[in-house]
C-alpha cells in the first residue's frame, strides 16, 4: 500500500515539475492538496480556499505558494486542536513517504480570534495554515466546488477566477506595502480568461471609495511600484526560469499593463 501511495504521489509531483517547479517545491504542494482535501472533508461548508495557492492547486499558475489562507464560511469554527489534529491526519502518511519524517504544527499567534499554523519538518518550516479575513466575504455566488488533482474525493470550496481577481485587485491596493506577487496573480488570472462584470466591479468600487486617499494618483504610484527591482527579488524564485525570464526580458511591463486594465476606470 505504502509503494502505491507512493507511486500516487510521485505522479503527482511530476505535474507540479512539469510546470517549472522545483522537486523540494512540488513535494510541498501535494501535501497543500492533502491538507486543503483533508480540512475540507472533516470541517465542510467551514471555510474558502482562497489565495495564491488556489491560483497553484485549481488554476495551474507556474507561482509557488507556501500559504494555505482559508477565509471562514461561518462563525463557527473549529478549535486550534481539531484544525490541527485534521491537518496532521491528511498528510503524515505523505509526508513519512516523502522522507519528511514526523511533523510538527506551530501555532504563531491568533488574530481575532484567527489562527496560523507552520507545518514543520525537523525545524524547517513547509507550509502555513492561515485563517485569515483577507480577501473578505466572498459572494455565495462566486463559490465554486473544485476538484483537487482531478479527483471526485478530494473536493474544496474557492471563489470563480472572477471573484478571485476581485479579491487580488483588493488585496493589492490593501497591503502595507505594494507585492509584485499579487500583480502576477491578477495578469495570470486575466490570462485565464477572468474579469470583472459589473456586480464586480461595483464591489471594487466601493471598496476603494471607502478609502478617501485611494485617489488616481495613489492607484498609478502603486502600479509604478512594480518595478525591475521588486519583481526581481519577489518574483526569481517562485516562478520558473523560463516564466520569470520572460518578463524581466520585457522590464515586466505585462504585470504593469494588467493592473492598468484591472484599475482602468479609476485612472
Amino acid at each position: 500500500m505504502l509503494y502505491i501511495a507512493t507511486m500516487n504521489l510521485q505522479e503527482r509531483i511530476e505535474r507540479y515539475i512539469k510546470r517549472g517547479c522545483q522537486q523540494p517545491d512540488a513535494e510541498i504542494l501535494v501535501l497543500i492538496e492533502e491538507c486543503a482535501s483533508g480540512l475540507f472533508s472533516s470541517f465542510p461548508e467551514r471555510f474558502i480556499l482562497v489565495g495564491g495557492a488556489t491560483l497553484v492547486l485549481l488554476y495551474e499558475s507556474p507561482r509557488v505558494s507556501r500559504d494555505l489562507d482559508l477565509v471562514p464560511r461561518s462563525e463557527e469554527l473549529p478549535s486550534s486542536q481539531e484544525i490541527q489534529s485534521a491537518a496532521k491526519a491528511s498528510i503524515q502518511t505523505a509526508a513519512e513517504a516523502l522522507g519528511l519524517g514526523k511533523l510538527d504544527f506551530r501555532q504563531t499567534g491568533t488574530n481575532s480570534g484567527l489562527i496560523k499554523f507552520w507545518v514543520e519538518s525537523n525545524g524547517q518550516r513547509l507550509f502555513s495554515i492561515d485563517l485569515t479575513r483577507i480577501g473578505g466575504t466572498v459572494l455565495s455566488s462566486e463559490i465554486i466546488q473544485e476538484k483537487i488533482a482531478g479527483d471526485d474525493d478530494k473536493t474544496v470550496a474557492a471563489p470563480s477566477a472572477n471573484h478571485l481577481l476581485l479579491q487580488k485587485c483588493e488585496t493589492f491596493l490593501d497591503r502595507r506595502f505594494v507585492k509584485a506577487r499579487d500583480a502576477f496573480d491578477i495578469d495570470y488570472l486575466f490570462s485565464k480568461g477572468a474579469k470583472l462584470d459589473d456586480v464586480l466591479s461595483a464591489h471594487l468600487e466601493d471598496f476603494i471609495l471607502m478609502h478617501e486617499e485611494w485617489d488616481s494618483e495613489f492607484i498609478r504610484s502603486r502600479i509604478n511600484g512594480i518595478d525591475s527591482k521588486r519583481c526581481t527579488a519577489e518574483l526569481r524564485l517562485v516562478l520558473p526560469t523560463e516564466v520569470f525570464e520572460e518578463l524581466a526580458k520585457k522590464d515586466f511591463e505585462q504585470l504593469r499593463h494588467s493592473l492598468e486594465s484591472a484599475f482602468a476606470r479609476w485612472l
